[in-house]
C-alpha cells in the first residue's frame, strides 16, 4: 500500500502485469479502447521504422 494524499492509502498497479493485460484485451477486441492500444501500437512501429531509415540516411548522406 502506498500512502497518498491527507493519510490515505491507495494500492498500486503492479506494472509488469499491465502490458500483458493490454496484450490481452486488444487481441479480445471487446473493449472501447481496443481502437486505440491497435492505432498505438502501429503509429509506434512506423515511428521506429521511420527513425530506423532516417538514421541509415543520415549515415550514408555524413559518410559519403
Amino acid at each position: 500500500m502506498d500512502v497518498g494524499p491527507a493519510g490515505t492509502t491507495q494500492a498500486m498497479d503492479d506494472p509488469t502485469e499491465k502490458p500483458k493485460d493490454l496484450a490481452a484485451e486488444a487481441e479480445r477486441g471487446r473493449s472501447a479502447r481496443t481502437p486505440a492500444l491497435a492505432i498505438s501500437g502501429v503509429a509506434l512501429a512506423i515511428t521506429a521504422l521511420f527513425l530506423l531509415i532516417g538514421g541509415i540516411a543520415l549515415a550514408v548522406y555524413l559518410l559519403a
